[in-house]
């Protein structure tokens, strides 16, 4: 057995160190080039151009809301939505129980009734069995409803997906609306996404991220054209969607297979960064890895139905497959890059000083970013300060706590295991 551990200590264990150093430096590598991508990419912000809403007319803006027990949020969503489109004659909101179990659809009833706003926000229920079957059911069933309305000229009228915390506001539905009116072949469109309010680490780190590093890769993305959907604040023409009987899936991740789909027939997507929905943050760090395990195996799905249709697909351009691929991977690339840094981390600290221009610049690479992430989050909101550069330099914490939602996700892909893996809303309230 001693000369087993001496065989391994002085043959394997060379090796596997150096295998690992091999990894975490063309992680490095990798990411340090990403990152100046995004941020050259990012130096120059967008031209916020003026919108003359009267070009809209005949236009109309559908918006649907999937709830499934969203007790919670319901009085404050449906308030602020009438409060911001109160000038906005051309828009509807649908909100679509998905067989709520608390009350939900009564509370929607109930506020309809009180506002008598009938015309302005009507309710669609689904119940069991045909209920809570995922959220992609739930917006097919939405759009066949908007399908049947003789009114519908399927050319200008735009569908929209808001989450049940979601809050936009006047400006921005017309800009949606107008974005169509000037762009007659935009297909999709994709709004960035802000948090409503921060009251903590945790929330303040997600807004920071939805309003820099995914800012900055969507707008990456307009350029080599293929902007995708996330979700909340996705808006799409009719008419590109009368192809399909029901073109959402399932898949756990069924924004960016939604995008995907459109962007495989070569259909025209765009991101708009001065076009902004609020959401609410995730408060508590159980439950935010919890809702990005979803994501990371929604992402892994994606992965196993998408990658060889993305990469032999005559519509997209080589830097377009280029990006989606890498975004399909990222979760093999994070696990493999982030075990081979702890293990070269764990070795580096027994001999610091051969590492010690590595650990130089890394430290000032941090710096550097997270000043520059500081400024460009601060222009948000124009409050930059030394407090928001220090929040910023703990993304790399940030990341870490990411990780075990990766784990999660495998986990769970391995297992089988499928179920909707619910963000709770109105916890705060």
């Amino acid at each position: 057995m001693l000369a087993v551990s001496r065989f391994l200590v002085r043959y394997i264990l060379p090796w596997f160190i150096r295998i690992c150093g091999w990894v975490s430096a063309f992680g490095i590598f990798y990411y340090t080039l990403w990152v100046l991508v995004l941020v050259f990419g990012s130096i120059r912000e967008p031209w916020r151009r003026k919108r003359d809403f009267a070009l809209a007319a005949g236009y109309h803006l559908y918006v649907m809301m999937p709830m499934l027990s969203e007790a919670g949020v319901v009085n404050s969503t449906l308030s602020k939505f009438l409060e911001n489109t109160t000038s906005i004659d051309q828009i509807t909101l649908l909100v679509i129980d998905d067989g709520s179990d608390d009350g939900t659809g009564d509370l929607i009833k109930q506020f309809i009734a009180a506002h008598h706003c009938e015309k302005k926000i009507a309710l669609l229920q689904r119940f069991k069995p045909n209920a809570q079957t995922g959220k992609g059911n739930a917006l097919n069933f939405g759009l066949n409803y908007i399908r049947k309305l003789a009114s519908t000229d399927h050319e200008r009228t735009i569908v929209g997906v808001l989450d049940a915390d979601a809050v936009m506001k006047e400006k921005d539905f017309k800009n949606v609306i107008l974005e169509y009116v000037v762009h007659p072949q935009l297909a999709l469109l994709q709004t960035k996404v802000r948090m409503i309010k921060v009251h903590n680490w945790l929330e303040l780190m997600q807004d920071v991220e939805f309003a820099t590093v995914n800012d900055w890769i969507q707008r990456v993305r307009n350029v080599i054209g293929n902007a995708a959907a996330s979700g909340n604040g996705q808006f799409i023409r009719l008419s590109a969607m009368d192809d399909k009987q029901n073109p959402w899936g399932n898949a756990l991740l069924e924004d960016f297979e939604f995008s995907t789909n459109f962007l495989l027939k070569g259909a025209q997507t765009k991101y708009c960064s001065d076009i902004v929905v609020y959401q609410e943050a995730v408060n508590k760090t159980k439950p935010f890895i919890r809702q990005r395990s979803r994501w990371v195996q929604g992402g892994l799905d994606c992965a196993q139905k998408y990658f060889s249709r993305v990469v032999k697909s005559p519509e997209l351009g080589f830097w377009a497959k280029f990006e989606m691929v890498f975004f399909m991977l990222l979760p093999f690339f994070t696990v493999l890059v982030g075990f081979s840094n702890l293990v070269i981390l764990l070795y580096a600290c027994g001999h610091f000083i051969h590492f010690i221009g590595l650990f130089v610049f890394l430290l000032g690479a941090v710096t550097a970013l997270s000043y520059y992430m500081a400024f460009k989050y601060a222009l948000n909101d124009f409050r930059i300060s030394p407090k928001l550069v220090i929040i910023c330099s703990t993304m790399t914490i940030y990341n870490v706590i990411l990780f075990p939602a990766i784990l999660i996700a495998f986990y769970r892909k391995i297992t089988g295991a499928s179920s909707w893996i619910k963000t709770a809303h109105g916890v705060q309230s």
